[in-house]
């Protein structure tokens, strides 16, 4: 897959380039139903390739749709061994779904930009 950012649906977009050997995978916008089952597939892709670090700081709204798919990439690179961390910068709007749902709980997240030496 190459690196470059991908529009999907009006309101939703992911770019992907590199970051420390891995690449790094930035949704913006609105992750919903006409978005969810792409990029989810987009995920797959690059986890299957090789180590991902997921950033949903510029995402402003998730569905109920962006969480199953978000839960449902989880349980699969769990049980393919692949390595996503998830960047810990959430839009308040992005956070709330997934409190209430309890996902934030099981995000692999990456240690915060200050808390790591570059």
């Amino acid at each position: 897959m190459g690196m470059g950012s991908v529009p999907y649906e009006a309101g939703f977009r992911v770019s992907v380039s590199q970051d420390e050997g891995r690449q790094l995978v930035t949704a913006l916008g609105e992750l919903d139903l006409a978005s969810a089952d792409a990029f989810g597939a987009l995920l797959r892709e690059h986890l299957a390739e090789g180590p991902v670090l997921l950033d949903l700081s510029a995402l402003a709204f998730m569905d109920s749709s962006g969480v199953r798919e978000l839960d449902a990439v989880l349980g699969d690179a769990d049980r393919a061994g692949w390595t996503l961390a998830v960047r810990p910068e959430l839009h308040e709007n992005v956070r709330q779904i997934l409190r209430m749902t309890g996902l934030i709980d099981h995000l692999p997240l990456a240690p915060a930009d200050g808390a790591q030496e570059r």
